[in-house]
Protein backbone atom coordinates (compact mmCIF):
# COMPACT_ATOMS: atom_id res chain seq x y z
CA UNK A 1 0.00 0.00 0.00
CA UNK A 2 3.32 2.30 -0.18
CA UNK A 3 2.11 3.81 -3.71
CA UNK A 4 -1.41 4.23 -2.97
CA UNK A 5 -3.22 7.23 -2.25
CA UNK A 6 -6.75 8.02 -1.52
CA UNK A 7 -8.86 10.93 -2.92
CA UNK A 8 -11.83 12.26 -2.34
CA UNK A 9 -13.79 15.73 -3.44
CA UNK A 10 -16.74 17.44 -2.52
CA UNK A 11 -18.59 19.52 -5.19
CA UNK A 12 -21.30 21.86 -6.00
CA UNK A 13 -23.56 19.39 -7.50
CA UNK A 14 -23.64 15.99 -9.43
CA UNK A 15 -24.43 17.41 -13.53
CA UNK A 16 -22.22 18.14 -16.03
CA UNK A 17 -21.27 21.77 -15.22
CA UNK A 18 -20.16 20.30 -10.78
CA UNK A 19 -16.62 21.48 -10.06
CA UNK A 20 -14.96 20.72 -7.18
CA UNK A 21 -15.15 22.85 -3.96
CA UNK A 22 -13.14 20.97 -1.29
CA UNK A 23 -10.98 18.19 -1.97
CA UNK A 24 -8.11 15.66 0.05
CA UNK A 25 -5.64 13.68 -0.23
CA UNK A 26 -4.70 11.08 2.18
CA UNK A 27 -1.91 8.05 2.13
CA UNK A 28 -2.58 4.79 3.15
CA UNK A 29 -3.00 5.22 6.69
CA UNK A 30 -5.05 8.14 6.34
CA UNK A 31 -2.78 11.00 7.21
CA UNK A 32 -3.93 14.34 4.87
CA UNK A 33 -1.28 15.12 2.65
CA UNK A 34 -3.01 18.07 0.96
CA UNK A 35 -6.68 19.55 1.45
CA UNK A 36 -7.81 22.23 0.47
CA UNK A 37 -11.51 24.13 -0.67
CA UNK A 38 -11.18 25.39 -4.13
CA UNK A 39 -13.48 27.95 -5.23
CA UNK A 40 -15.79 27.47 -7.99
CA UNK A 41 -16.89 29.31 -11.09
CA UNK A 42 -20.50 27.70 -10.77
CA UNK A 43 -22.74 28.33 -8.06
CA UNK A 44 -23.59 25.55 -5.36
CA UNK A 45 -26.54 23.82 -5.62
CA UNK A 46 -28.31 23.90 -2.62
CA UNK A 47 -29.12 20.37 -2.61
CA UNK A 48 -25.51 19.41 -2.67
CA UNK A 49 -24.86 22.53 -0.09
CA UNK A 50 -27.51 20.86 2.66
CA UNK A 51 -25.53 17.67 2.49
CA UNK A 52 -21.64 18.75 2.87
CA UNK A 53 -22.81 22.12 4.43
CA UNK A 54 -19.65 23.86 1.81
CA UNK A 55 -21.38 27.45 0.78
CA UNK A 56 -20.53 30.82 -0.88
CA UNK A 57 -19.09 32.07 2.23
CA UNK A 58 -16.18 29.08 2.95
CA UNK A 59 -15.37 29.50 -0.92
CA UNK A 60 -15.57 33.46 -1.06
CA UNK A 61 -11.74 33.49 -0.35
CA UNK A 62 -10.66 30.14 -1.30
CA UNK A 63 -8.19 28.96 -4.01
CA UNK A 64 -9.21 28.95 -7.80
CA UNK A 65 -7.95 25.40 -8.94
CA UNK A 66 -5.18 26.78 -11.20
CA UNK A 67 -3.95 27.62 -7.96
CA UNK A 68 -4.17 24.20 -6.19
CA UNK A 69 -4.04 22.20 -9.11
CA UNK A 70 -0.32 21.59 -9.73
CA UNK A 71 0.11 20.55 -5.30
CA UNK A 72 -3.07 17.90 -6.49
CA UNK A 73 -0.99 17.20 -9.67
CA UNK A 74 2.24 16.32 -7.44
CA UNK A 75 0.13 14.39 -5.09
CA UNK A 76 -1.42 12.03 -7.22
CA UNK A 77 0.73 11.06 -10.28
CA UNK A 78 3.23 8.64 -10.39
CA UNK A 79 0.57 6.95 -7.44
CA UNK A 80 -2.51 4.57 -7.79
CA UNK A 81 -5.10 6.44 -6.77
CA UNK A 82 -7.78 4.90 -4.83
CA UNK A 83 -11.31 6.92 -4.92
CA UNK A 84 -14.39 6.07 -3.94
CA UNK A 85 -16.68 6.31 -7.65
CA UNK A 86 -13.61 7.21 -9.38
CA UNK A 87 -15.93 7.96 -12.27
CA UNK A 88 -17.67 10.33 -10.73
CA UNK A 89 -14.38 12.22 -8.85
CA UNK A 90 -12.09 11.99 -12.48
CA UNK A 91 -14.92 13.43 -13.98
CA UNK A 92 -15.70 16.44 -11.57
CA UNK A 93 -11.39 16.87 -11.62
CA UNK A 94 -11.83 17.41 -15.63
CA UNK A 95 -15.32 19.62 -15.51
CA UNK A 96 -12.94 21.62 -12.89
CA UNK A 97 -10.18 22.07 -15.31
CA UNK A 98 -11.84 22.52 -18.33
CA UNK A 99 -14.35 25.33 -16.54
CA UNK A 100 -10.94 27.20 -16.19
CA UNK A 101 -9.64 26.62 -19.70
CA UNK A 102 -12.71 27.52 -21.64
CA UNK A 103 -11.86 29.91 -24.62
CA UNK A 104 -7.93 28.84 -24.00
CA UNK A 105 -7.53 26.41 -26.56
CA UNK A 106 -6.76 22.63 -27.39
CA UNK A 107 -3.34 22.70 -25.59
CA UNK A 108 -4.83 25.01 -23.25
CA UNK A 109 -7.33 22.09 -22.31
CA UNK A 110 -4.61 19.28 -23.26
CA UNK A 111 -2.61 20.61 -20.59
CA UNK A 112 -5.36 20.91 -17.82
CA UNK A 113 -6.35 17.68 -18.76
CA UNK A 114 -4.63 15.24 -19.74
CA UNK A 115 -2.38 14.70 -16.50
CA UNK A 116 -6.32 14.13 -15.11
CA UNK A 117 -7.08 11.16 -17.69
CA UNK A 118 -3.82 9.74 -17.24
CA UNK A 119 -3.90 9.32 -13.57
CA UNK A 120 -4.06 5.47 -12.49
CA UNK A 121 -7.29 4.92 -10.58
CA UNK A 122 -8.92 2.33 -8.86
CA UNK A 123 -12.78 2.32 -7.70
CA UNK A 124 -13.30 1.43 -4.02
CA UNK A 125 -17.03 1.62 -4.76
CA UNK A 126 -16.88 -1.38 -7.00
CA UNK A 127 -14.98 -3.16 -5.19
CA UNK A 128 -16.39 -3.01 -1.66
CA UNK A 129 -20.00 -3.65 -3.90
CA UNK A 130 -18.38 -7.35 -5.08
CA UNK A 131 -17.09 -7.43 -1.43
CA UNK A 132 -19.79 -6.49 0.82
CA UNK A 133 -23.03 -6.36 -2.23
CA UNK A 134 -24.82 -3.97 -4.03
CA UNK A 135 -27.39 -1.80 -1.54
CA UNK A 136 -29.21 0.15 -4.32
CA UNK A 137 -30.82 -0.03 -7.87
CA UNK A 138 -27.55 1.02 -9.15
CA UNK A 139 -25.77 -1.83 -8.41
CA UNK A 140 -23.06 -0.32 -6.00
CA UNK A 141 -22.94 0.70 -2.34
CA UNK A 142 -22.64 3.95 -0.70
CA UNK A 143 -19.05 4.80 1.41
CA UNK A 144 -21.17 4.61 4.99
CA UNK A 145 -22.88 1.22 3.62
CA UNK A 146 -19.66 -0.23 2.82
CA UNK A 147 -18.17 1.21 5.89
CA UNK A 148 -20.66 -0.51 8.02
CA UNK A 149 -20.48 -3.70 6.43
CA UNK A 150 -16.81 -3.98 6.80
CA UNK A 151 -16.86 -2.83 10.75
CA UNK A 152 -15.04 0.43 9.63
CA UNK A 153 -15.88 3.36 12.08
CA UNK A 154 -15.86 6.43 9.72
CA UNK A 155 -12.78 8.73 9.36
CA UNK A 156 -13.54 12.12 10.36
CA UNK A 157 -16.69 13.65 9.58
CA UNK A 158 -19.28 11.90 6.47
CA UNK A 159 -18.97 14.11 3.82
CA UNK A 160 -15.81 16.04 3.97
CA UNK A 161 -13.40 15.62 1.34
CA UNK A 162 -10.26 14.74 4.46
CA UNK A 163 -12.66 12.25 6.31
CA UNK A 164 -14.22 10.25 3.52
CA UNK A 165 -11.10 9.60 1.67
CA UNK A 166 -9.52 8.50 5.49
CA UNK A 167 -12.43 5.87 5.69
CA UNK A 168 -11.93 5.13 1.83
CA UNK A 169 -8.04 4.37 3.31
CA UNK A 170 -9.15 2.30 6.02
CA UNK A 171 -11.87 0.22 4.20
CA UNK A 172 -9.61 -0.18 1.26
CA UNK A 173 -6.84 -1.18 3.56
CA UNK A 174 -9.80 -4.00 5.07
CA UNK A 175 -11.00 -5.38 1.69
CA UNK A 176 -6.83 -5.71 0.95
CA UNK A 177 -6.53 -7.91 4.13
CA UNK A 178 -9.31 -10.21 3.82
CA UNK A 179 -8.51 -11.01 0.52
CA UNK A 180 -5.62 -12.44 1.18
Amino acid sequence: MANLVFLDTETTGLDDTAEVIEIAIVDAAGAVIFESYCRPTVPVDPGAQAVHGIGPEKLATAPAWPEIAERVRAALEGKTVVIFNSDFDTRILVQTATAHTDGQGQAAYDAAVGWILGLDTECAMYRAADAFGATNQYGTISLINAAAAAGVEFQGKAHSAAGDAATTAELWRCMMTSRQ
